[in-house]
């Protein structure tokens, strides 16, 4: 997707620059007008789905998905009614990559949506600091910016250019993932999402495991814990109240929860 010559680990030549971070929350568009970007732009979906038309072709996406856009492509983008898109909006200037023109991230005439699956949790992360830099500059921030950027771009490199065959999973496991990224809240069981995609509950567990890499049940952690991270850094909802909206009523669950797998609690991870 992105050609670099992988016998030489240097990637950027000069340090890219922030033109601007947002936050996009029930992104609705009413307006029917492409737009043209003069900067490289990065969508990540942190949730919802839709459609974005660019140029001529028209692609969908959902939470999970990050887009590369290059400058002067006509990009529009629609959400579901139902389940509108939100996530965090970069937009990057100065871009110069080993052997690709300036300012150009992703060939233009290869898919622009990027599936991070595993690598999700590291590039929102950085996407959500960035914002939250950006917002609150302080001593340092735009040295931190500058980092953060460039850690972004490397990782969109080595999403680009791995094997293709590790983004192939089959309709069941697409299905079972799909489900549960729109229902993570409810209480769900292997044996209900078994029925939900017509297989046994064994025959969906191993098959889910093998391509998605962890549990159907696993997943459904996964998904509840990326949004109270997004809920964390981005509300004023109470921890409480994050947990119940994720699908803990018992907040003392929730805190114990949190820590062991992100390694420090609710308050913590909101702090900093």
């Amino acid at each position: 997707m992105i050609s670099v010559n992988m016998s030489n680990p240097a990637i950027l030549l000069e340090t890219p620059r922030l033109v601007s971070v947002s936050y996009l929350q029930d992104l609705i568009t009413s307006d029917n007008s492409p737009r043209e970007n003069i900067f490289t732009e990065l969508l990540l979906i942190q949730g919802g789905r839709g459609e974005i038309h660019f140029d001529n072709q028209v692609v969908s996406v959902r939470e999970g998905d990050l887009m590369v856009c290059n400058p002067g492509v006509k990009l529009l983008t629609r959400s579901s009614d139902d389940y509108p898109l939100k996530g965090i909006r970069i937009l990057i200037g100065n871009i110069k990559l080993h052997e690709m023109p300036p300012d150009i991230l992703i060939d233009a005439s290869k898919n622009p949506i990027l599936h991070l699956q595993k690598n999700y949790d590291i590039l929102s992360r950085y996407f959500t600091n960035v914002l939250l830099e950006n917002t609150d500059l302080k001593l340092g921030s735009q040295d931190l910016i500058s980092f953060m950027l460039q850690s972004i771009i490397i990782h969109i490199i080595r999403i680009a250019n791995q094997p293709k065959e590790t983004a192939n999973i089959s309709t069941i496991s697409r299905n079972a993932r799909d489900y549960i990224q729109e229902n993570y809240a409810q209480d769900l069981s292997l044996s209900m999402l078994a029925s939900f995609v017509f297989v046994s509950p064994y025959h969906l567990a191993h098959i889910f495991k093998e391509e998605i890499g962890m549990s159907p049940i696993q997943y459904m952690i996964k998904c509840r814990i990326d949004e109270a991270k997004r809920m964390l850094a981005q509300t004023d909802l109470s921890v409480r109240e994050i947990a119940q909206h994720i699908g803990y009523p018992n907040a003392n669950y929730f805190n114990i929860l949190f820590k062991k797998i992100t390694g420090e609690s609710p308050g913590k991870f909101r702090k900093y």
